[in-house]
């Protein structure tokens, strides 16, 4: 179980060993100090000070002849002193090795949840668009924030406990069994400690039920993400059509429905305590009756009692070890879901490296599909270098498939794809991507400032060049009337920019990354009509000497093209100049004609 679930995340320990190393050390002196002191001073030190003149001459240790070690006897004239320095020099060391212990795990830990949600957030960035299809942005939220903290829990909070309690139950059990082979008919004494595997029961019981109510938990909180999460999206539309007592409602269920969870969470949890402390009073009591029975005295059964004790206090925190390790199992499940997803679109080993391309791009018999049935069926096409070609035909037909195959998002499963001869599967991902610039519909911008978005299209861009860009994209006149100018800060999604302004910075971006294949996804299908034809402009000139690919629904963006391809039902089922293609094929004629009357 500990290879299959846990050693994947070993790796993330890496930083932290020496952390880890020193919180174990004083960890173990902890343990020591908090299993032997205590006893130690009640049957030893205080009977060698207040006892009777046997206790007193009595030395404090004794040790087997064979190690030629002399008793260990108070200092005499000072015995006192040493009683009363005794407790404070337990508790200080104690009460340091405590804090050290503490602060170099808790340390270690951040930096292994650190390392973890890298990890997870890299590996995300290397799945296919595919995997964010399958589990809402809330859900992998989730993931990336909360569940990274299971690992920390299990690799580091728990793996000291599991090292220092055993080991403070096992000083406390020593003594006990120290004292006991001491003494005759002691061995009877230690049948009390058979309490120990009752204990185990309820810790291994309560374990099973915390780990089946944790997982539905983090189920819970998922839903809660998801749902606030698309709330905070969709505000505009929320407000517009009065849903807000609908979202709440939603929000209200799911949130109940988590308290109710983590209700049963907290009934388990707090139940073990008491339930070791009751088997643990069982033990107890029968040691007095036992040590009664074969002769302790006072100080005696009264050090046994305290050590006995001692040993239950481990016992309680390895349960509390065993409801957090199954409190963690889900996340580290869900974790695994993302770090061990297959990496569907990824460098062959062999993978060549890819300067600039001329642009032509070929397809041969390729077929694609997202399921069963294919989106894309046995495309055989070549567009040559510079060529500008819009994508047209009814929605799912395989227009925005095709495009999304062009950068490497999906690979086909039959045929192939090629740029300037070369198939794409051959090629590094982060090279052909280099060579393709993408305008969406729906343009992304990040919460940075004007610049730093139009400069994503190249880092290294000097300010010049990114306000040269601004201009080719018309984009100068706006952004200079900004109080900031380019330093303008855009907001989350550019939300403090308008639909236009958002689509020339997307344009300008294009510009300065000046590459030889361009892709325009519905790049004006959200804009009003003066908006788009102010727009057209600077997209006709950026498609100048580029290989173009044009998804539109709104045909007057692709009056200019020098070829049409008409797709119905994942097939091109007429391809040419426009003319042509409208006087050949009846859906195309249709979708034209339909627009040009102002119905369509």
């Amino acid at each position: 179980m500990f290879n299959r679930r846990y050693r994947p995340y070993l790796v993330h320990l890496n930083g932290s060993r020496l952390l880890l190393a020193l919180a174990i050390l004083f960890g173990v002196l902890f343990a020591a100090s908090n299993a032997l002191g205590i006893p130690f001073l009640v049957g030893k030190v205080l009977p060698a000070v207040f006892g009777s003149e046997a206790q007193r001459a009595a030395p404090l240790l004794t040790f087997p002849a064979w190690l030629g070690w002399a008793p260990l006897t108070l200092p005499r004239g000072h015995e006192v002193a040493f009683a009363v320095a005794f407790l404070p020099a337990v508790f200080l060391l104690r009460g340091v090795s405590e804090f050290l212990s503490g602060y170099f795990l808790n340390l270690a830990g951040l930096r292994v949840v650190e390392s973890v949600r890298r990890a997870v957030f890299a590996k995300l960035q290397r799945l296919h668009l595919g995997f964010f299809g399958k589990l809402p942005t809330g859900d992998l939220l989730q993931r990336v924030i909360a569940d990274a903290n299971s690992v920390r829990l299990v690799l580091v909070d728990i793996s000291n406990d599991l090292l220092v309690q055993p080991l403070t139950m096992l000083f406390a059990v020593g003594y006990v069994v120290w004292l006991c082979v001491s003494k005759p008919d002691g061995f009877w004494f230690l049948g009390c400690l058979l309490v120990v595997p009752g204990a185990v029961f309820f810790v291994r019981y309560i374990g099973m039920a915390i780990q089946k109510r944790a997982r539905a938990g983090l189920l819970t909180s998922s839903d809660l993400n998801g749902i606030a999460v698309e709330n905070l999206q969709a505000a505009r539309d929320v407000r517009a059509y009065g849903l807000q007592a609908r979202e709440c409602a939603r929000f209200d269920a799911a949130s109940q429905e988590g308290l109710r969870i983590q209700a049963k969470l907290v009934r388990y949890e707090k139940a073990l305590s008491p339930l070791l402390e009751i088997s643990a009073a069982c033990g107890i009591a029968l040691a007095i009756g036992v040590g009664a029975g074969i002769g302790f005295r006072f100080e005696e059964l009264l050090a046994l009692i305290t050590a006995f004790y001692m040993a239950y206090g481990p016992i309680k925190r390895i349960g509390y070890v065993n409801s957090r390790i199954s409190m963690a199992e889900p996340g580290l499940e869900r974790l695994a879901e993302v770090l061990e997803a297959k990496v569907e679109v990824d460098d062959a080993p062999d993978a060549r490296a890819l300067g600039r391309v001329r642009g032509d791009l070929s397809l041969d018999r390729l077929t694609f599909a997202y399921g069963q049935e294919p989106v894309l069926r046995d495309v055989t096409l070549r567009i040559p270098a510079g060529q500008s070609v819009a994508l047209v035909g009814p929605s799912g037909a395989g227009k925005s498939t095709f495009v999304n195959l062009v950068p490497r998002f999906f690979d086909p499963q039959q045929g192939s794809l090629q740029v300037d001869g070369l198939d794409l599967r051959a090629v590094r991902q982060a090279d052909l991507r280099a060579n393709i610039a993408l305008v969406s519909q729906e343009p992304v911008l990040f919460n940075e400032t004007i610049a730093e978005n139009i400069r994503l299209g190249r880092p290294a861009a000097t300010d010049a060049e990114v306000r040269e860009a601004a201009r080719l994209a018309g984009a100068l006149e706006f952004i200079e009337a900004q109080p900031q100018g380019f330093a303008t800060l855009v907001g989350e999604r550019g939300s403090r920019l308008s639909g236009g302004q958002r689509q020339r910075v997307s344009i300008a971006r294009a510009f300065l990354k000046d590459a030889p294949i361009l892709i325009l996804d519905e790049a004006t299908s959200a804009l009003d009509t003066d908006t788009e034809r102010s727009i057209q402009h600077s997209l006709a000139q950026l498609m100048k000497g580029r290989t173009t690919l044009i998804v539109a629904h709104r045909f007057s963006t692709i009056r200019d093209v020098d070829r049409v391809l008409v797709f119905d039902g994942g097939r091109i089922v007429a391809d040419g100049p426009r003319e042509e293609v409208y006087r050949s094929n009846e859906l195309f004629r249709r979708l034209w004609d339909n627009q040009a009357q102002g119905i369509g």
